[in-house]
Parts: C-alpha cells; structure tokens; sequence
C-alpha cells in the first residue's frame, strides 16, 4: 500500500506540490516528473480523496484547504514536510541575495499543481494551455509571488506551450489561489516569508489525458522553472490574457 503522500528531497529551492493528487489525473505525474528534471522537492498528495469534511481514517480530506491542513493528521503526513522543504530550500538562498545592494532575486518557488477540465477551452474562446493564479482579487489583491518573477513564467511557458495559449487568472477566477484559505496563501497570509513566492497552476484535461501527456507537461513546466531559478533580471511583461 503506497503512502497518502509522497515526498522527494531535492537539491534546488523549486517546490512542486499536488494537493488534489489523489482526484486531478496525472497531477501526481506532472509533479513527480518536474521534481526529477529539475532536481527539485516534492509534496504530493495521492491517498487523500477531496472532500468538505476531514476524516484521516477514510483518507478524506482538501489538502489545498489550510484550515483542513490543521487536522493534526493531514498536518502531519502534508503540511509539515512542505514546511520541512520549504525551510530546506530557504537554507539554499540565504547568502546569495545582497539585501543591502538592493539584490533580492532569489526567491524559494513553490508550484501548485492543479488539474481543471476542457471546459477552460470554451470559456477562454481558445486552447488554453495552463491558468497562472497568483492571487489577484476583485477589490483587493493578496500577489503570492513577485510580479516579475509571475511575468518571467508567463514569457518563458509562452515560449514552450505547445497545445494552446498561457492565460492569467483574473480578480474574481476560481483558479486566482487568491482565498485566505487556499494553500497558494499560506506564505503571504499564515506564514509570511518574503523569500517564498508561489502560483497555482491549473492544467486542463488535455494537457494531461495520458501519462505521455503528463510527462510531456512536467518537462515544459520544468524548463520553465529552471529558467526562474537562474533568474537574475527582470521578465518582459507579456499582453496578458485574462481568465
């Protein structure tokens, strides 16, 4: 019997989380993969099935919810490893950024990989490839990464994306991660570190219908975040597209 969640360690500050492996086909493939390419860690849920209410002893629970994330099981076998990996990875950037010369590039980046249906497709008007949330809201924004980090990802995805276009999600999108209660917060609203930025990455069905397709998105997405990793400069702010 595998374990409700897998961990890798990794030898990069990149992170690539799954918290709905266990119902978003072949998210499990597309983070594992990502985390293999680009030497990375890991957090991946596969046992526990979504569901409103948290009972451990019947592997239920939505680990993209923080407040589900409390249960001292879900805490224990998912949010502490992230935690663990994720002050890992902090170790790794602490004395290459220059606070006192202004130089912060150096970010811990946290993936969120999340699987949405076809149905983007129609409401986009156009193939979409992936969704970038990153926190926009309707009145107020809570910004989960650094805004030209977000348009050095949308650039570099937009280079390699293949099956259709990069869209951002807007105030008000259900895949904005933009809810105190949505995992993509948790270093902005319950555990602030400023060296940490995050995005949720919503994948539709057609770009991980099958195994193959799931690896073939794990590598797109792993050049991508290899070129963040070795970022020292500003991204080029593409025209957005809103979703």
């Amino acid at each position: 019997m595998r374990e409700r969640v897998y961990l890798q360690y990794g030898k990069n500050p990149i992170i690539f989380v799954a918290p709905h492996g266990a119902d978003d086909t072949h998210t499990i493939s597309i983070a594992k993969e990502a985390a293999n390419i680009t030497d990375g860690f890991a957090v991946i849920n596969q046992g526990f099935e979504r569901s409103d209410q948290v009972d451990s002893d019947e592997d239920q629970a939505n680990c993209n919810r923080v407040d589900h994330l409390q249960d001292p099981v879900v805490h224990s076998e998912f949010l502490k490893p992230l935690l663990k990996f994720q002050e890992m990875a902090r170790k790794k950037i602490v004395g290459t950024n220059d606070f006192w010369g202004g130089n912060v590039s150096k970010r811990v980046m946290i993936y969120h990989i999340h699987g949405a249906g076809n149905s983007v497709h129609s409401q986009a008007g156009e193939r979409v490839e992936v969704i970038v949330g990153y926190g926009l809201g309707k009145k107020k924004d809570s910004l989960t990464c650094t805004p030209w980090r977000v348009a050095l990802f949308i650039e570099g995805y937009r280079r390699v994306a293949d099956q259709g276009e990069v869209f951002e999600a807007g105030g008000g999108s259900p895949y904005a991660g933009r809810s105190s209660n949505n995992l993509n917060q948790y270093f902005r609203k319950h555990y602030n570190d400023a060296l940490t930025d995050s995005l949720q990455l919503e994948f539709p069905f057609s770009t991980r219908k099958s195994t193959r397709a799931a690896k073939l998105t794990a590598a797109k997405l792993a050049a991508v975040a290899l070129e963040q990793l070795k970022a020292k400069s500003h991204g080029h702010r593409p025209t957005p597209k809103f979703i």
